[in-house]
């Protein structure tokens, strides 16, 4: 039986050695907002430092969110505040959030492999799609940004 929990600890270990997460997110934030032309457009309309902090507490925060389904307030109070603090993400860049994750885990994590890449599949699902989800429900196109 795969562990695929214990997989996913390992490899964090690896990316965030001393609890060090600014490497890593600078690489996954870096490839986020330039996965598409459409990204780009996106957030070149977003006040940078608001941005960077809207990701970097959601990226942290949606990995609370595991197997029992159950959302941390905190995530759940970004996933509807980002209407209103001008980050308003489309749901479809939620599927960019992922290739941008497991992109950066495979280019930084020495032991990546495939399994590692679905352990950490496996345990940013949950928050990603509630993130999403929540796109899907308030995400208005065309508003201003």
């Amino acid at each position: 039986m795969m562990l695929y929990r214990d997989l996913f600890d390992e490899s964090y270990s690896r990316l965030f050695p001393d609890d060090d997460k600014q490497p890593f997110f600078d690489a996954f934030f870096n490839r986020f907002i330039h996965m598409t032309p459409e990204t780009e457009q996106h957030f070149a309309a977003v006040e940078p430092r608001l941005l960077r902090n809207f990701v970097y507490k959601s990226f942290f925060a949606m990995l609370m969110v595991d197997g029992v389904l159950m959302v941390p307030d905190f995530l759940e109070r970004l996933a509807r505040q980002q209407e209103s603090n001008g980050v308003r993400l489309p749901p479809n860049f939620f599927a960019h959030w992922r290739r941008a994750i497991l992109d950066t885990v495979a280019e930084r994590d020495p032991a990546c492999d495939e399994e590692v890449l679905t352990a950490w599949a496996m345990t940013i699902a949950p928050g990603l799609e509630y993130m999403r989800r929540q796109a899907e429900l308030h995400y208005q196109p065309g508003a201003a940004l």
